[in-house]
C-alpha cells in the first residue's frame, strides 16, 4: 500500500468515527442525520486538521499473546517489589527519572509501551520528547545505575515485544527501508 493510500485509509477511518460519535450523540440514524453528520465531518476536515488513526500492517496473535503474558508477569513482579519496598523500607525507596530512546516511530507503539508503563507499579511517563523520540521515566526502586540500566532493558524489552506483535505502518516502512525487503 502506497503511503497515499495509506493516509487516505487512515482519514477516512477518522471521519467513520466522527460520523458514528455523530449518530450515537443524536441517538437515531435519519436520512437527515445522516446527512448533517457527512456535512460536519467534511466541516472539521477542512477547519481543522485532524490526526490520522494509527493503522496496523498486521498483527501477530501470538507474539501478542506473549505481550500480554510478560506484561502480566511484569505487573506481578513489580507489585511484589514495591510491596516489600513499602513495608520494610518505606524511607529508604529511591526513585530516578530514567530516559529511553524508543526505536518506533508509530504513536499506536507509543502509546501502548506509555501505557503498559503508566500500570506497572513503580514506574510512570513523566516526559515524551516525541521529536527526538524519548521517554523520560520516573521509576522506583532505583538505588544503582544497574538498576537504572535494567528498568530502561524492561521498558525496550516491552516496546520490542509490542513491535514484534503489532506491525504498523510507519515501523514497517522503517524496516523495509533499512532491510530493503517487504515483511
Amino acid at each position: 500500500m502506497t503511503p497515499a493510500v495509506r493516509a487516505a485509509v487512515s482519514r477516512l477511518g477518522m471521519a467513520a468515527w466522527l460520523l458514528a460519535v455523530w449518530l450515537l450523540l443524536w441517538g437515531r440514524a435519519g436520512a437527515q442525520i445522516l446527512i448533517g453528520g457527512v456535512v460536519i465531518v467534511v466541516i472539521v476536515y477542512l477547519v481543522t486538521r485532524l490526526p490520522a488513526v494509527p493503522t496496523l500492517k498486521r498483527v501477530r496473535p501470538p507474539a501478542l499473546a506473549l505481550a500480554g503474558l510478560e506484561f502480566a508477569w511484569d505487573l506481578l513482579v513489580s507489585s511484589v517489589v514495591i510491596g516489600r519496598h513499602a513495608l520494610h523500607r518505606p524511607r529508604q525507596v529511591r526513585g530516578a527519572i530514567i530516559e529511553v530512546s524508543a526505536r518506533t516511530r508509530s504513536e499506536l507503539i507509543v502509546l501502548a509501551v506509555t501505557a503498559s508503563i503508566s500500570l506497572r507499579p513503580g514506574t510512570l511517563l513523566v516526559d515524551l520528547d516525541w521529536e527526538r523520540h524519548l521517554l523520560r521515566i520516573h521509576a522506583m526502586p532505583v538505588r544503582s545505575q544497574d538498576e537504572a540500566d535494567s528498568t530502561r532493558d524492561g521498558v525496550l524489552g516491552t516496546e520490542r515485544r509490542l513491535m514484534r506483535a503489532l506491525v504498523t505502518s510507519e515501523d514497517a516502512l522503517e524496516e523495509d527501508e533499512s532491510t530493503g525487503e517487504d515483511r
